[in-house]
């Protein structure tokens, strides 16, 4: 076979190269660097490990002499000096019998009162560090004696029990769902219909069409959620801190992408999302920019409802819509004042009418469903309080000159600020705050119920006949709440404030209530204060916005990166 030109060519090039390569003696050269690689290389290792055995040296022994005198030893003669020898002896022998008798306490259980700080452990060893303490305190309080407790010992130990007791706060009554339904079914007295309601809910699952992960219904911290009464075409909305709307439907046709919209009606943080019960194609927002704007689900349009034009006065920080009157609309502000507006008139000269409700922000208010003038504002300055808006004078609890109030019916005061508060239609009362607690009012119960109170109405403590200075403000504080539920509010700064809210029209008739878990979780009690789920299913992040079907037992929450969990 006739070789080609190309062919012929490289021939020559390998056998020119090949000549040059003897000339230069390289080959050798060549080899030699070979070698030498091949030696400084290590062995490759083999594909399976081998146990490395380490043998354990033992410690060397001090050579010690197998006779040593007693002098060497520290122990004197007694014929060298024998009162010396006898009073060594009796405190040996003393020091052996309490360390018999601190060995046989090691064993016996602890009895009396002692601090956190005197029961601290060795980390290492094991055994109590005031060992010596606790012991002959606990011998001598079964003897009557009275021991001081040195409170200097140990300050870095007493800073790990500070952290203690400060994450005792950071827990909820929910995160023993478990334990609590056991201990109630153990005392025989779990009510049928609470029962009946944690069967129902312990049987709903995360929607599973799509993940989670991709349901992100806001480009920020979503801080309002509005679930739609629809049944059928369910639809969800969501807020967030800059401003966003985002409309989710969840029963979409769509099985490539959740079906998503995200407007930005708003230039600041959405702080409250509501449907109107007279115009269910519409859903209201309000905003910190001072603006309430409706989005017309058919006509896909939105129009501007309410603005302030004083920039002074705050953003609005909550709206609600009259049940009897649809058309009345209620708002508070950041500045701690309150507004009703009738949306069939035009909005001028609104600023004049402001009423003084607080005088720090108002985090949330809720109408009384029964009664269109009873209102209930929660407030940063720690307050819970009721108003009767037929009775407006000027404010006698407010540092600011000159202002206007309604009738104040009551003051519930908390520890740390109020965030949220909302009433039912059975005139129970749900407010939560900083104070890591769930409050729970019922003034069916008062006396007089709040359903015969009169804008004339007083507290009992509205005057404190004691008080010389007029300048200083005494509010009633006669609103008890009827049970406490523990639940950590600690949200911190990246995760939306924690807000207890009523299912509006429950179909099945029994009140109940949502509320976020910072253990990624989402707790629902009845209006008695009984747990009755604690839904776990799937929530990856905690959903501190979270709100219930208006009718249906379907649970939605919001995230701070903007996703979305449906229960259903």
């Amino acid at each position: 076979m006739a070789l080609s030109e190309f062919e012929k060519k490289r021939q020559e090039n390998i056998q020119r190269n090949k000549e040059l390569l003897q000339k230069l003696n390289l080959d050798s050269l060549s080899n030699n660097i070979s070698k030498e690689i091949e030696r400084s290389s290590p062995s490759p290792q083999p594909t399976t490990k081998k146990r490395k055995l380490v043998t354990k040296k033992e410690p060397k022994e001090k050579n010690i002499p197998t006779r040593r005198s007693s002098r060497l030893r520290g122990i004197q003669l007694e014929n060298e000096n024998p009162e010396e020898f006898e009073k060594q002896r009796e405190e040996n022998e003393a020091k052996e019998r309490e360390k018999r008798e601190l060995e046989t306490l090691k064993r016996t259980k602890l009895f009396g009162d002692f601090k956190l700080i005197d029961l601290i452990t060795d980390k290492q060893k094991g055994g109590m560090l005031f060992e010596n303490k606790i012991r002959p305190q606990m011998k001598a309080k079964a003897e009557g004696e009275e021991i001081e407790t040195d409170e200097k010992m140990l300050e870095k130990e007493n800073e790990v029990l500070k952290l203690i007791q400060s994450l005792g706060n950071k827990y909820s009554a929910g995160d023993f769902y478990e334990q609590i339904t056991k201990n109630e079914k153990l005392a025989s007295n779990q009510d049928k219909d609470v029962e009946s309601k944690r069967k129902e809910f312990s049987s709903k699952k995360i929607y599973s069409k799509f993940d989670p992960l991709d349901i992100k219904l806001t480009h920020n911290r979503i801080t309002s959620i509005v679930f739609h009464p629809s049944t059928t075409e369910r639809i969800v909305a969501a807020g967030d801190t800059n401003g966003n709307l985002g409309i989710w439907i969840p029963d979409s046709s769509d099985e490539d992408n959740p079906t998503i919209s995200i407007l930005k009606p708003h230039g600041g943080n959405i702080s409250k999302l509501l449907t109107p019960p007279n115009q269910l194609q519409k859903i209201f927002s309000s905003s910190y920019d001072g603006s309430i704007r409706s989005l017309d689900l058919n006509k896909l349009s939105s129009e501007e409802v309410f603005s302030l034009n004083d920039s002074s006065l705050g953003g609005i920080s909550d709206i609600n819509i009259v049940r009897e009157n649809p058309n009345l609309l209620y708002m508070t502000t950041l500045d701690g004042l309150f507004y009703n507006y009738d949306m069939r008139t035009k909005p001028s000269g609104r600023n004049k009418t402001l009423l003084r409700l607080a005088d720090k922000k108002i985090g949330g208010f809720a109408i009384n469903p029964n009664n269109w003038y009873q209102i209930a504002t929660a407030s940063l300055d720690r307050t819970m309080r009721l108003w009767d808006l037929r009775n407006i004078s000027k404010s006698e609890y407010s540092e600011y000159e000159d202002q206007k109030s309604p009738h104040m019916y009551g003051n519930f005061t908390s520890k740390l600020s109020v965030s949220c508060v909302d009433w039912n239609i059975n005139n129970h009362i749900v407010c939560n705050g900083y104070a890591d607690y769930i409050d729970l009012f019922n003034f069916n119960d008062s006396n007089p119920e709040i359903t015969k109170w009169n804008d004339k109405y007083m507290p009992g403590n509205v005057k404190n006949k004691n008080q010389k200075d007029d300048n200083v403000i005494t509010l009633p504080d006669n609103l008890v709440p009827f049970n406490r539920i523990k639940h950590n509010c600690q949200s911190g700064r990246w995760v939306s404030i924690i807000k207890s809210k009523w299912q509006e029209n429950p179909a099945d008739g029994v009140q109940k209530f949502i509320i976020a878990n910072m253990s990624r979780k989402m707790d629902i009690y009845d209006e008695k204060g009984n747990i009755l789920a604690h839904l776990t299913n799937g929530l990856g992040a905690v959903p501190a916005v979270c709100t219930l079907h208006p009718t249906q037992n379907w649970a939605v929450g919001g995230s701070a990166s903007g996703k979305i969990y449906l229960i259903e």
